[in-house]
Protein backbone atom coordinates (compact mmCIF):
# COMPACT_ATOMS: atom_id res chain seq x y z
CA UNK A 1 0.00 0.00 0.00
CA UNK A 2 1.38 3.47 -1.13
CA UNK A 3 0.70 6.33 0.71
CA UNK A 4 0.38 9.59 -1.44
CA UNK A 5 0.31 11.93 1.38
CA UNK A 6 0.77 15.91 -0.37
CA UNK A 7 0.50 19.08 2.02
CA UNK A 8 0.61 22.24 0.93
CA UNK A 9 3.91 23.80 0.43
CA UNK A 10 3.69 28.01 -0.03
CA UNK A 11 6.97 28.09 -0.45
CA UNK A 12 7.69 26.21 -3.32
CA UNK A 13 11.72 27.22 -3.52
CA UNK A 14 12.92 27.15 -7.03
CA UNK A 15 15.79 24.58 -7.58
CA UNK A 16 19.11 25.33 -9.11
CA UNK A 17 18.75 24.57 -12.79
CA UNK A 18 22.44 24.03 -13.46
CA UNK A 19 22.36 19.86 -12.74
CA UNK A 20 19.94 16.82 -12.18
CA UNK A 21 20.16 15.71 -8.83
CA UNK A 22 20.54 11.83 -7.93
CA UNK A 23 18.18 10.99 -5.05
CA UNK A 24 18.44 7.64 -2.69
CA UNK A 25 14.65 6.27 -2.72
CA UNK A 26 13.15 7.38 0.39
CA UNK A 27 15.45 10.52 0.83
CA UNK A 28 12.94 12.59 -0.01
CA UNK A 29 9.24 12.78 1.05
CA UNK A 30 6.55 12.72 -1.29
CA UNK A 31 5.09 16.29 -0.48
CA UNK A 32 8.68 17.66 -1.09
CA UNK A 33 9.56 15.45 -4.51
CA UNK A 34 6.34 16.58 -6.01
CA UNK A 35 6.53 20.33 -5.41
CA UNK A 36 10.41 20.43 -5.91
CA UNK A 37 10.53 18.36 -8.84
CA UNK A 38 6.86 17.31 -10.89
CA UNK A 39 5.91 21.20 -10.05
CA UNK A 40 8.94 22.50 -11.40
CA UNK A 41 9.39 20.42 -14.09
CA UNK A 42 12.76 19.26 -13.73
CA UNK A 43 14.35 15.88 -14.34
CA UNK A 44 16.12 14.61 -11.34
CA UNK A 45 17.42 10.57 -11.24
CA UNK A 46 15.84 8.50 -8.15
CA UNK A 47 18.79 5.35 -6.93
CA UNK A 48 17.81 2.02 -5.69
CA UNK A 49 14.07 1.76 -7.13
CA UNK A 50 13.85 -2.00 -7.79
CA UNK A 51 16.15 -3.82 -6.17
CA UNK A 52 12.81 -5.51 -4.56
CA UNK A 53 10.78 -6.11 -7.74
CA UNK A 54 9.84 -9.28 -9.29
CA UNK A 55 12.13 -8.51 -12.49
CA UNK A 56 14.96 -7.20 -10.73
CA UNK A 57 15.33 -11.21 -9.31
CA UNK A 58 13.45 -13.19 -11.61
CA UNK A 59 14.91 -11.37 -15.54
CA UNK A 60 18.23 -11.75 -14.37
CA UNK A 61 20.54 -14.49 -12.91
CA UNK A 62 23.66 -12.94 -10.53
CA UNK A 63 26.36 -15.41 -10.45
CA UNK A 64 29.73 -14.95 -8.83
CA UNK A 65 33.12 -15.90 -10.18
CA UNK A 66 35.58 -15.39 -7.66
CA UNK A 67 37.79 -12.38 -6.55
CA UNK A 68 39.10 -12.45 -10.31
CA UNK A 69 36.54 -11.71 -12.35
CA UNK A 70 33.94 -10.85 -9.32
CA UNK A 71 30.23 -10.74 -9.56
CA UNK A 72 28.43 -10.62 -13.12
CA UNK A 73 24.89 -10.14 -13.79
CA UNK A 74 22.96 -11.75 -16.63
CA UNK A 75 19.42 -11.46 -18.79
CA UNK A 76 17.49 -15.16 -17.84
CA UNK A 77 16.43 -15.76 -21.23
CA UNK A 78 14.84 -19.37 -20.56
CA UNK A 79 12.29 -17.65 -17.29
CA UNK A 80 11.40 -14.98 -19.45
CA UNK A 81 10.41 -17.37 -22.53
CA UNK A 82 8.95 -19.58 -19.86
CA UNK A 83 6.43 -17.30 -17.55
CA UNK A 84 5.75 -14.63 -20.84
CA UNK A 85 5.28 -17.04 -23.60
CA UNK A 86 5.48 -16.99 -26.99
CA UNK A 87 3.55 -13.99 -28.60
CA UNK A 88 3.85 -11.14 -30.83
CA UNK A 89 5.77 -8.22 -30.05
CA UNK A 90 6.71 -4.90 -31.42
CA UNK A 91 10.15 -4.60 -32.09
CA UNK A 92 11.95 -1.74 -34.50
CA UNK A 93 14.90 -2.23 -36.34
CA UNK A 94 17.47 0.77 -35.54
CA UNK A 95 18.83 1.73 -39.12
CA UNK A 96 20.67 4.94 -38.31
CA UNK A 97 20.54 5.47 -42.00
CA UNK A 98 16.77 5.83 -42.19
CA UNK A 99 13.52 6.28 -39.73
CA UNK A 100 12.67 3.91 -37.47
CA UNK A 101 11.11 0.64 -38.84
CA UNK A 102 8.34 -0.88 -36.41
CA UNK A 103 7.26 -4.40 -36.92
CA UNK A 104 6.30 -7.24 -35.05
CA UNK A 105 7.76 -10.30 -34.17
CA UNK A 106 7.33 -13.49 -31.73
CA UNK A 107 8.82 -13.23 -28.71
CA UNK A 108 10.73 -16.84 -28.69
CA UNK A 109 12.45 -15.39 -32.23
CA UNK A 110 13.42 -11.96 -30.40
CA UNK A 111 14.70 -13.68 -27.47
CA UNK A 112 16.87 -16.16 -29.42
CA UNK A 113 18.22 -14.11 -31.50
CA UNK A 114 19.61 -12.14 -28.63
CA UNK A 115 20.74 -14.40 -26.63
CA UNK A 116 22.50 -16.06 -29.72
CA UNK A 117 24.34 -12.82 -30.52
CA UNK A 118 25.78 -12.58 -26.93
CA UNK A 119 26.99 -16.15 -26.78
CA UNK A 120 28.38 -15.70 -30.39
CA UNK A 121 30.09 -12.43 -29.23
CA UNK A 122 28.26 -11.07 -31.97
CA UNK A 123 29.71 -7.06 -32.48
CA UNK A 124 26.43 -5.02 -31.47
CA UNK A 125 28.04 -2.27 -33.37
CA UNK A 126 28.30 -4.05 -36.83
CA UNK A 127 25.02 -5.55 -36.20
CA UNK A 128 23.31 -1.64 -36.21
CA UNK A 129 25.85 -0.63 -38.68
CA UNK A 130 24.18 -3.41 -41.04
CA UNK A 131 20.42 -2.68 -40.05
CA UNK A 132 19.78 -5.23 -38.54
CA UNK A 133 19.46 -4.50 -34.67
CA UNK A 134 16.39 -4.95 -33.07
CA UNK A 135 14.45 -3.21 -30.40
CA UNK A 136 11.47 -4.07 -28.12
CA UNK A 137 9.92 -1.11 -27.57
CA UNK A 138 6.74 0.03 -26.20
CA UNK A 139 5.75 -3.14 -25.05
CA UNK A 140 2.09 -3.60 -23.21
CA UNK A 141 3.31 -6.41 -21.11
CA UNK A 142 1.27 -5.46 -18.16
CA UNK A 143 -1.75 -4.81 -19.90
CA UNK A 144 -1.37 -8.33 -21.73
CA UNK A 145 -0.46 -10.00 -18.32
CA UNK A 146 -2.71 -7.84 -15.86
CA UNK A 147 -1.89 -10.39 -13.02
CA UNK A 148 1.75 -10.78 -13.39
CA UNK A 149 3.28 -8.33 -10.69
CA UNK A 150 6.53 -7.68 -12.04
CA UNK A 151 7.26 -4.32 -10.92
CA UNK A 152 5.69 -1.52 -8.64
CA UNK A 153 5.05 2.11 -9.71
CA UNK A 154 7.08 4.57 -7.66
CA UNK A 155 5.31 6.32 -4.79
CA UNK A 156 6.99 9.55 -6.51
CA UNK A 157 5.44 9.04 -9.51
CA UNK A 158 1.78 7.26 -8.08
CA UNK A 159 -0.49 10.21 -8.87
CA UNK A 160 -0.92 9.30 -12.74
CA UNK A 161 -4.25 10.11 -14.52
CA UNK A 162 -3.49 9.19 -17.40
CA UNK A 163 -3.01 5.27 -16.37
CA UNK A 164 -5.58 5.56 -13.88
CA UNK A 165 -8.06 6.27 -16.29
CA UNK A 166 -7.11 4.07 -19.31
CA UNK A 167 -6.61 0.97 -17.19
CA UNK A 168 -10.16 1.52 -15.65
CA UNK A 169 -11.99 2.13 -18.77
CA UNK A 170 -9.65 -1.14 -20.08
CA UNK A 171 -8.47 0.89 -22.85
CA UNK A 172 -4.86 1.02 -24.37
CA UNK A 173 -2.60 2.42 -21.64
CA UNK A 174 1.09 4.00 -21.78
CA UNK A 175 2.70 1.72 -19.68
CA UNK A 176 5.55 0.23 -21.76
CA UNK A 177 8.31 -2.22 -21.28
CA UNK A 178 12.08 -1.82 -22.96
CA UNK A 179 14.24 -4.65 -23.83
CA UNK A 180 17.19 -4.16 -26.68
CA UNK A 181 20.99 -5.18 -26.99
CA UNK A 182 23.86 -2.27 -26.92
CA UNK A 183 23.70 0.36 -29.40
CA UNK A 184 19.99 0.63 -29.69
CA UNK A 185 18.06 3.77 -29.16
CA UNK A 186 15.29 5.60 -29.34
CA UNK A 187 15.93 8.92 -31.70
CA UNK A 188 15.29 12.67 -30.74
CA UNK A 189 12.02 13.62 -29.69
CA UNK A 190 9.24 14.56 -27.34
CA UNK A 191 7.14 12.39 -24.91
CA UNK A 192 3.19 11.93 -26.43
CA UNK A 193 0.79 14.32 -25.39
CA UNK A 194 3.58 16.62 -23.79
CA UNK A 195 3.58 14.04 -20.54
CA UNK A 196 5.19 13.16 -18.11
CA UNK A 197 7.52 10.26 -18.17
CA UNK A 198 9.53 8.00 -16.03
CA UNK A 199 11.90 5.03 -16.61
CA UNK A 200 13.51 2.46 -14.72
CA UNK A 201 17.42 0.87 -15.76
CA UNK A 202 15.99 -3.12 -14.51
CA UNK A 203 19.34 -4.08 -16.62
CA UNK A 204 21.59 -2.31 -18.48
CA UNK A 205 23.03 1.04 -18.54
CA UNK A 206 21.02 3.98 -20.90
CA UNK A 207 22.52 6.97 -21.75
CA UNK A 208 20.29 10.34 -22.23
CA UNK A 209 20.69 14.05 -23.84
CA UNK A 210 17.92 15.68 -22.85
CA UNK A 211 17.08 19.00 -23.86
CA UNK A 212 15.32 21.84 -21.49
CA UNK A 213 12.03 23.10 -23.62
CA UNK A 214 12.43 25.68 -26.27
CA UNK A 215 16.05 24.67 -26.49
CA UNK A 216 15.25 22.34 -29.61
CA UNK A 217 13.93 25.03 -31.65
CA UNK A 218 18.06 25.90 -32.35
CA UNK A 219 18.30 22.50 -33.64
CA UNK A 220 15.21 23.38 -36.60
CA UNK A 221 16.35 23.19 -40.67
CA UNK A 222 15.24 25.74 -42.91
CA UNK A 223 12.11 23.58 -43.35
CA UNK A 224 11.35 23.89 -39.41
CA UNK A 225 11.84 20.22 -39.44
CA UNK A 226 14.21 18.80 -36.32
CA UNK A 227 16.82 15.78 -36.23
CA UNK A 228 15.87 12.13 -35.89
CA UNK A 229 19.38 12.19 -33.72
CA UNK A 230 21.56 14.62 -32.03
CA UNK A 231 25.11 14.50 -30.48
CA UNK A 232 26.84 16.00 -28.12
CA UNK A 233 29.10 17.70 -30.83
CA UNK A 234 25.76 18.76 -33.08
CA UNK A 235 24.29 20.69 -29.52
CA UNK A 236 27.22 22.71 -29.16
CA UNK A 237 27.36 23.52 -32.37
CA UNK A 238 24.49 25.11 -32.36
CA UNK A 239 25.02 26.49 -28.77
CA UNK A 240 22.24 23.75 -27.14
CA UNK A 241 21.70 24.18 -23.38
CA UNK A 242 21.65 20.24 -22.65
CA UNK A 243 22.31 17.74 -19.74
CA UNK A 244 23.77 14.42 -20.44
CA UNK A 245 22.71 11.30 -17.62
CA UNK A 246 24.10 8.38 -17.42
CA UNK A 247 21.26 5.84 -16.20
CA UNK A 248 22.62 2.68 -14.11
CA UNK A 249 20.95 -0.31 -13.19
CA UNK A 250 18.49 0.18 -10.52
CA UNK A 251 17.82 3.61 -11.25
CA UNK A 252 14.76 5.59 -12.29
CA UNK A 253 14.60 9.07 -14.19
CA UNK A 254 11.89 11.38 -14.04
CA UNK A 255 11.76 13.08 -17.64
CA UNK A 256 9.09 16.43 -17.00
CA UNK A 257 6.87 17.71 -19.82
CA UNK A 258 8.37 19.43 -23.47
CA UNK A 259 12.01 18.20 -22.46
CA UNK A 260 12.85 16.96 -26.04
CA UNK A 261 15.52 13.69 -25.39
CA UNK A 262 17.60 10.91 -27.40
CA UNK A 263 18.24 7.39 -25.70
CA UNK A 264 21.03 4.73 -26.19
CA UNK A 265 21.50 2.10 -25.22
CA UNK A 266 25.35 1.68 -23.73
CA UNK A 267 24.79 -1.79 -22.88
CA UNK A 268 22.10 -4.57 -23.35
CA UNK A 269 19.04 -3.09 -21.34
CA UNK A 270 16.07 -4.01 -19.69
CA UNK A 271 13.89 -1.22 -18.62
CA UNK A 272 10.04 -0.05 -17.63
CA UNK A 273 8.60 2.93 -18.14
CA UNK A 274 5.56 5.16 -17.97
CA UNK A 275 4.07 7.75 -19.47
CA UNK A 276 1.57 10.38 -17.27
CA UNK A 277 0.51 13.57 -16.25
CA UNK A 278 -1.54 14.64 -13.70
CA UNK A 279 -2.74 17.76 -11.49
CA UNK A 280 0.93 19.16 -12.35
CA UNK A 281 0.94 19.32 -15.96
CA UNK A 282 -2.82 19.01 -16.90
CA UNK A 283 -3.15 22.30 -18.43
CA UNK A 284 -0.52 22.08 -20.04
CA UNK A 285 -1.56 18.63 -21.94
CA UNK A 286 -4.57 20.83 -22.56
CA UNK A 287 -3.23 23.35 -24.72
CA UNK A 288 -1.03 20.60 -26.44
CA UNK A 289 -4.50 18.91 -27.27
CA UNK A 290 -6.18 22.53 -28.52
CA UNK A 291 -3.03 23.24 -30.57
CA UNK A 292 -3.21 19.85 -32.57
CA UNK A 293 -7.13 20.78 -33.50
CA UNK A 294 -6.47 23.54 -34.87
CA UNK A 295 -3.74 22.63 -36.92
CA UNK A 296 -5.82 19.45 -38.16
CA UNK A 297 -8.54 21.95 -38.85
CA UNK A 298 -6.45 24.62 -40.71
CA UNK A 299 -4.90 21.03 -42.96
CA UNK A 300 -7.93 20.06 -44.09
CA UNK A 301 -9.98 23.46 -44.22
CA UNK A 302 -10.99 22.95 -47.98
CA UNK A 303 -13.40 20.58 -46.55
CA UNK A 304 -14.80 22.61 -43.79
CA UNK A 305 -18.62 22.19 -45.91
CA UNK A 306 -18.95 19.10 -45.16
CA UNK A 307 -21.32 17.73 -42.82
CA UNK A 308 -19.00 15.64 -40.73
CA UNK A 309 -16.02 18.33 -40.98
CA UNK A 310 -15.88 18.35 -36.69
CA UNK A 311 -16.07 14.24 -36.17
CA UNK A 312 -13.39 13.92 -38.80
CA UNK A 313 -11.28 16.43 -37.08
CA UNK A 314 -11.44 14.95 -34.28
CA UNK A 315 -11.05 11.47 -35.59
CA UNK A 316 -7.75 12.84 -37.58
CA UNK A 317 -6.45 14.26 -33.63
CA UNK A 318 -6.87 11.15 -32.57
CA UNK A 319 -5.09 9.28 -34.98
CA UNK A 320 -2.31 11.52 -34.74
CA UNK A 321 -2.04 13.04 -31.41
CA UNK A 322 -3.51 9.66 -29.61
CA UNK A 323 -6.45 11.83 -27.75
CA UNK A 324 -9.25 13.88 -29.14
CA UNK A 325 -11.41 16.51 -27.28
CA UNK A 326 -13.88 14.34 -26.48
CA UNK A 327 -10.98 11.54 -24.85
CA UNK A 328 -9.87 14.70 -22.94
CA UNK A 329 -12.68 15.91 -20.92
CA UNK A 330 -13.94 12.32 -20.42
CA UNK A 331 -10.80 11.88 -18.50
CA UNK A 332 -10.48 14.79 -16.11
CA UNK A 333 -14.31 14.93 -15.61
CA UNK A 334 -13.61 10.55 -14.67
CA UNK A 335 -10.85 11.94 -12.49
CA UNK A 336 -13.24 14.56 -10.72
CA UNK A 337 -16.15 12.02 -10.05
CA UNK A 338 -13.35 9.45 -8.47
CA UNK A 339 -11.81 12.44 -6.63
CA UNK A 340 -15.29 13.48 -5.42
CA UNK A 341 -16.71 9.64 -4.34
CA UNK A 342 -13.59 9.28 -2.13
CA UNK A 343 -14.94 11.73 0.04
CA UNK A 344 -18.02 9.60 1.45
CA UNK A 345 -14.79 6.53 2.54
CA UNK A 346 -13.13 9.58 4.68
CA UNK A 347 -13.10 8.81 8.85
CA UNK A 348 -10.20 10.90 9.51
CA UNK A 349 -9.01 14.57 9.54
CA UNK A 350 -9.13 15.84 5.94
CA UNK A 351 -5.67 17.47 5.77
CA UNK A 352 -3.66 15.51 6.88
CA UNK A 353 -4.92 11.61 6.94
CA UNK A 354 -7.80 9.66 5.01
CA UNK A 355 -8.77 5.83 3.79
CA UNK A 356 -9.36 7.22 0.38
CA UNK A 357 -7.95 4.69 -1.74
CA UNK A 358 -7.39 4.85 -5.42
CA UNK A 359 -7.03 1.34 -6.52
CA UNK A 360 -5.35 0.98 -10.37
CA UNK A 361 -2.68 -0.25 -11.81
CA UNK A 362 -3.05 -3.73 -9.73
CA UNK A 363 -1.64 -1.82 -6.47
CA UNK A 364 -3.76 0.40 -3.60
CA UNK A 365 -2.33 3.85 -3.61
CA UNK A 366 -3.55 6.34 -0.79
CA UNK A 367 -4.63 9.60 -1.31
CA UNK A 368 -4.57 12.52 1.40
CA UNK A 369 -7.41 15.26 1.81
CA UNK A 370 -5.24 17.83 0.43
CA UNK A 371 -4.37 15.80 -2.27
CA UNK A 372 -7.91 15.68 -3.20
CA UNK A 373 -8.85 18.62 -2.77
CA UNK A 374 -5.92 20.08 -4.54
CA UNK A 375 -6.71 17.73 -7.74
CA UNK A 376 -10.23 18.91 -7.91
CA UNK A 377 -8.88 22.86 -7.57
CA UNK A 378 -6.84 22.32 -10.31
CA UNK A 379 -9.52 20.38 -12.47
CA UNK A 380 -12.18 23.28 -11.70
CA UNK A 381 -9.46 26.15 -12.80
CA UNK A 382 -9.02 24.29 -15.89
CA UNK A 383 -12.36 23.43 -17.20
CA UNK A 384 -12.97 27.27 -16.44
CA UNK A 385 -10.36 27.77 -18.84
CA UNK A 386 -11.40 25.40 -21.32
CA UNK A 387 -15.01 26.80 -22.12
CA UNK A 388 -13.51 30.00 -23.32
CA UNK A 389 -12.09 28.61 -26.39
CA UNK A 390 -14.51 28.96 -28.50
CA UNK A 391 -14.26 25.23 -30.08
CA UNK A 392 -15.88 24.22 -26.71
CA UNK A 393 -18.43 26.66 -26.14
CA UNK A 394 -19.68 26.25 -29.95
CA UNK A 395 -20.22 22.34 -28.50
CA UNK A 396 -23.48 21.82 -26.69
CA UNK A 397 -22.45 18.51 -25.11
CA UNK A 398 -18.71 19.84 -24.63
CA UNK A 399 -19.92 22.83 -22.57
CA UNK A 400 -22.09 21.28 -20.74
CA UNK A 401 -19.87 18.67 -19.52
CA UNK A 402 -17.53 20.80 -18.08
CA UNK A 403 -20.25 23.29 -16.81
CA UNK A 404 -21.36 19.75 -15.12
CA UNK A 405 -18.32 18.87 -13.27
CA UNK A 406 -17.29 22.65 -12.45
CA UNK A 407 -20.47 22.71 -10.61
CA UNK A 408 -19.69 19.29 -8.98
CA UNK A 409 -16.17 20.76 -7.94
CA UNK A 410 -17.26 24.10 -6.95
CA UNK A 411 -19.75 22.39 -4.81
CA UNK A 412 -17.68 19.77 -2.96
CA UNK A 413 -14.49 22.53 -2.74
CA UNK A 414 -16.63 24.86 -1.02
CA UNK A 415 -17.90 22.57 1.40
CA UNK A 416 -14.62 21.06 2.15
CA UNK A 417 -13.57 24.45 2.89
CA UNK A 418 -16.15 25.69 4.78
CA UNK A 419 -14.85 22.48 7.32
CA UNK A 420 -11.42 24.19 8.10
Amino acid sequence: MVWLNLLNNEKRNSIARTSINRLGENTISYTNFYWKYLYQNWPVIITNVSNEWECSKSWLTREDYGKDVGKCTKINFDFLKDKIGNRQVPVTHCDKSSKENATQMLFFNYMNNWQNSINNFESSEISRQSGTNVYLKDWHLKAELPNYEFYKVPKYFGSDWLNEYLVDKKNDDYRFVYMGPKNTWTPFHVDVFGSFSWSTNIFGTKKWILLPPGEQVKLLDRYQKLPDEISEESLNKRNVIYFVIYQQENEAIFVPSGWYHQVYNITDTISVNHNWFNAVNIKYIWYNIAGNLRKVIKEINDFREESNFEEQCQAILRADFGLNISDFLDLVCFIAEKRISMNSSMNHDFYTKSNSEIRFLNKTSILNGFHILYDLKTINNLLKVIIQDKIIYKSTDWYEQCLETINLTNKFCEEEMNKE
